[in-house]
């Protein structure tokens, strides 16, 4: 799970035009720097996204993850009014599970989800697990 870091401060700073401009560019550059074919990237939310890497490994997961972060904070978008950086951040909740009769996917994005959380809570701009 992916989230822009005090989205909706940069809406009432910037406007509803600039965030829309601004989802975009972090999508794209999210979408780039996918490079299989099965990796899938998607909005969940209003300005959350979800990252799927099939059979990829916790360590590749993390790198991944680690990667897409810096590449969003290259981007360089001007967001003043973020108490975590003057430029537009992402938090990164990561998962990882094979799904099974134990293991549905609604667990492995609760999971997720809860990653992501904490992500936020050690105070935005990295990548949990």
């Amino acid at each position: 799970m992916i989230d822009i870091d005090h989205f909706k401060r940069f809406n009432d700073r910037y406007g509803h035009q600039a965030g829309d401009n601004c989802l975009q560019s972090v999508a794209v550059t999210l979408k780039d720097r996918l490079r299989r074919a099965n990796d899938l990237v998607s909005l969940y939310g209003g300005e959350e996204f979800v990252c799927i890497l099939p059979d990829c490994d916790p360590a590749g997961t993390i790198a991944k993850a680690e990667e897409l972060r810096a590449a969003v904070a290259a981007l360089g978008i001007a967001h003043d009014n973020s108490p975590t950086s003057p430029m537009i951040t992402i938090s990164v909740g990561i998962a990882v599970c094979v799904p099974d009769a134990t293991r549905t996917v609604e667990q492995l994005l609760a999971d997720a989800d809860a990653a992501l959380y904490r992500a936020k809570d050690q105070g935005r701009n990295r990548v949990a697990t």
